[in-house]
């Protein structure tokens, strides 16, 4: 349980969603460890805005086009919790691009960046979890207009910015559940959600409407950090729900995991 003691990491927290949920955990929790791409000089007014908490705040940059760089951020968080992990908040997340873009480590980006990253970071982290830790997991209401083909999984063919995203919110929800099911996991508490049509810039890159606020995609991330849910829970703007058919497919997301767990191997010791 969250409490006035609790350690919590947020990826993603310099803006949209991520900053506006660290900035409503920083006056209930002891330390907060926020994650950005952005050196520490770039972000230091969200840093000062999270500063006003009571919280103990501290910043780890991490690309996640890089792998190498997640490995090490998750040390780094690791040894700023000083203790157990109470809540992981993995929000980070990119739009698909407009052309398809490959990272340093030869994955699809998109496909790196919000899904492999997500899960590099989180198993990397999965021993420093307190034994009933919540590992919070932003997915998409999008990962329904897909589905996921692991046979062109890096998207070499027929490459689309809204389903290279929808793909990767898929994944998430598929690793959340496999997570959930996963002996070595027991005790931990995985859930994902779709936050809402929130109106963040993620969102406009890709589709041409409007959105609600950023409080209400927090309000909706908190409801899942610290209220009653079971592992392996998909929420869609705070409603408990079923995700699609492919996200409830148990050999579709085992083998996922031996795809990622084989493209994150050199990382994982």
């Amino acid at each position: 349980m969250i409490s006035e003691e609790s350690t919590v990491i947020v990826t993603g927290a310099t803006g949209g969603i991520g900053l506006q949920t660290a900035r409503e955990l920083v006056g209930r929790v002891r330390r907060v460890i926020v994650q950005g791409p952005e050196p520490e000089t770039m972000v230091r007014p969200a840093l000062q805005v999270l500063g006003e908490g009571t919280a103990e705040v501290r910043y780890v940059r991490c690309d996640f086009e890089s792998l190498a760089d997640v490995a090490d951020a998750a040390d780094a968080m690791t040894a700023l919790a000083a203790g157990p992990i109470d809540a992981v908040v993995n929000n980070a997340g990119v739009p698909g691009a407009m052309t398809r873009q490959v990272t340093k480590d030869e994955h699809e980006r998109t496909l790196q960046v919000n899904f492999l990253a997500m899960v590099l970071l989180t198993e990397r982290l999965l021993p420093a979890l307190a034994d009933d830790g919540r590992v919070v997991n932003l997915a998409s209401a999008t990962h329904e207009m897909t589905d996921l083909d692991l046979a062109d999984i890096e998207l070499e063919r027929g490459y689309d910015a809204v389903r290279a995203y929808a793909r990767s919110k898929l994944a998430i929800i598929l690793y959340t559940r496999w997570l959930a099911d996963r002996p070595a996991g027991r005790g931990v508490v995985p859930v994902s959600l779709s936050p809402g049509v929130i109106s963040t810039p993620l969102l406009h890159a890709m589709f041409n409407i409007g959105g609600v606020s950023v409080r209400h995609g927090a309000d909706n991330v908190l409801a899942a950090v610290t209220g009653p849910v079971r592992a392996g829970d998909y929420f869609d703007d705070g409603e408990l729900v079923e995700p699609s058919a492919q996200a409830r497919d148990a050999r579709l997301g085992r083998a996922l995991m031996d795809y990622a767990f084989g493209a994150l191997r050199p990382h994982l010791s």
